[in-house]
């Protein structure tokens, strides 16, 4: 598994003197060599490994889960763009099937994700994977993640430049290459020609996003900076025009200014953001084109989807060719390994064998012939991942949760599907607010795996007292995000005093939406209806 294409790892530069513990870990190995000791380990055994690799594991998407299941390991499979075949596709739901319990997540950045995985089989999976082409070498730890963009991509009739090819050339040549394997943190980048963003450029270390010049030239923008956890920034715009052609080029020196720049000292200040944030966008543009060894020409913003757009890719879309691609609903992410060799079945009896995960953990199905629409429609409803749905459902997202996550403090999968539930059984009715969808974010601790910053409604668990018994014992609460979005005045969402009960979240959103129904003005969206009420930004 460990690929050629190796580097000396980086020492830290002088101004950040002092290291963390990862950063130890790191200067003493490149960690994507990692993966031979995790073939000695799957003889030796669970209790044999050494805590420096375990850090090193996650360059392989590899991490412990929760004390209640220690023993076992969660499992990233990187998927750029979310691009799968029906093979591919079936090979992992046999993973799952075999090592995994059965179950499996679609992550925000088009992964699978798998749990209950024990180290004696992780070297099978790899090969497993290899031989479908696939891959877990870079889904994870301070390296460049798995590159995400519209789903349909290719396919969408409106986009400005299929880039998928340019995701698959990023992919081959900056991910999973070691002379990208030690930045100070993880490195997210998303590419899209579509007209909505869906690959949300906003939230992303680097956004490439498509233009197009008032002469016909199409090249793309870049959006740098971006990123959420606990300390959220949205990404600027470096106000340049980039040629397809030095796209990849681009990319790679923006990283090198990363990996040579960022801030190597504390992991919470560490992502690219803070050196943005302290550098200014003139200054990184400067840099930047000192590294090319010429000027970037200026470039126009590109089109940002309108406030009310909600694109969850849900749904039946007409492709350029005729033929439909068909969206796939999950329940808060969680699918079976026996849905999966049903979709694998479907992409083939229907399609063209192929499929995308979503960046809003859904799942599509692509190249559905108009006259099998229907009928296929009715078979994915019966899997339980159905087409038609609840605004509700479409839009909800849901974080690992402390069922398997070691940083989550609370549970959300099973909450997450309760509310959804509740919500349809008493609020049947609801509008899609001037035609936005509603989106719903359950995260388990700050780090935002669900976006809750920049969902309509953001649950985030913590240990605290409700607002309600201030001078009671700590218990389980969520903290409250309300109003954000991305696309035209992106903004974060306005995050409440009130921390409530997790026991009273059903009651608390139903009363919310009730309001929201009630009192909002016409044409107005959930954001606009926040900020009237909350105050703007």
């Amino acid at each position: 598994m460990a690929e050629e294409n190796s580097a000396a790892v980086l020492t830290p530069t002088p101004s950040e003197p002092k290291l963390n513990r990862v950063e130890r870990i790191k200067k003493g190995k490149d960690p994507f060599e990692v993966w031979e000791a995790i073939e000695r380990y799957a003889v030796t055994g669970f209790d044999s490994i050494e805590k420096d690799d375990i850090d090193l594991f996650k360059w392989y998407g590899i991490y412990t889960q929760s004390s209640d299941t220690t023993g076992y390991f969660m499992l990233r499979i990187k998927l750029p763009n979310g691009d799968l075949t029906s093979t591919q596709l079936r090979t992992i739901a046999s993973i799952t099937q075999r090592f995994a319990q059965g179950l499996a997540d679609v992550t925000d950045r088009q992964n699978f994700q798998l749990h209950w995985i024990q180290i004696e089989n992780i070297p099978t999976i790899g090969r497993e994977l290899e031989a479908v082409g696939l891959s877990l070498k870079g889904s994870s730890g301070d390296t460049v993640r798995n590159v995400i963009g519209c789903p349909l991509s290719g396919y969408d009739p409106t986009e400005i430049i299929d880039t998928w090819p340019l995701v698959e050339e990023v992919n081959r040549r900056l991910a999973g290459n070691s002379e990208f394997g030690n930045l100070p943190r993880k490195f997210k980048i998303s590419i899209s020609g579509c007209v909505e963003q869906c690959a949300h450029p906003e939230i992303n270390d680097l956004g490439l996003v498509a233009v197009r010049k008032a002469n016909g030239e199409v090249g793309f923008e870049a959006w740098v900076g971006g990123g959420l956890g606990s300390q959220p920034h949205l990404g600027q715009r470096l106000g340049v025009f980039i040629p397809p052609s030095a796209a990849v080029e681009v990319a790679s020196h923006i990283i090198a200014i990363f990996r040579d720049h960022g801030y190597r000292k504390n992991r919470a200040h560490a992502r690219l953001k803070f050196l943005l944030a302290d550098w200014g966008v003139a200054k990184f543009r400067e840099e930047l084109e000192q590294r090319l060894g010429y000027h970037l020409e200026d470039g126009p913003a590109g089109y940002q989807a309108p406030a009310n757009a909600y694109r969850d890719h849900v749904g039946a879309y007409l492709q350029k060719d005729g033929r439909y691609a068909l969206g796939l609903a999950t329940l808060g992410s969680r699918v079976t390994a026996d849905q999966l060799f049903a979709l694998a079945d479907l992409a083939e009896r229907y399609g063209s064998s192929h499929l995308r995960n979503t960046t809003l953990q859904n799942i599509v199905l692509l190249d559905i012939a108009a006259e099998s629409l229907e009928e296929v429609k009715a078979a994915t409803a019966a899997l339980g991942l159905p087409s038609e749905t609840s605004s509700f459902r479409r839009g909800l997202m849901s974080c690992t949760g402390n069922q398997f996550c070691k940083q989550a403090v609370s549970e959300t999968k099973i909450r997450a599907v309760n509310l959804v539930e509740a919500l349809e059984l008493e609020l049947p009715n609801f509008s899609r607010s001037a035609g936005r969808q509603l989106s719903i974010a359950f995260n388990g601790c700050p780090n935002s795996c669900t976006r809750y910053q920049v969902a309509d409604i953001g649950l985030v668990g913590s240990l605290g007292r409700p607002t309600n018994n201030p001078s009671g014992e700590k218990e389980e609460v969520f903290q409250i995000y309300l109003g954000g979005k991305l696309g035209q005045d992106a903004q974060l969402g306005h995050h409440l005093k009130q921390r409530i009960r997790a026991t009273e979240i059903k009651d608390y959103i139903v009363n919310l939406l009730q309001r929201f129904e009630a009192e909002r003005e016409e044409g107005e969206s959930f954001t606009q209806y926040v900020n009237r009420n909350l105050g703007e930004g």
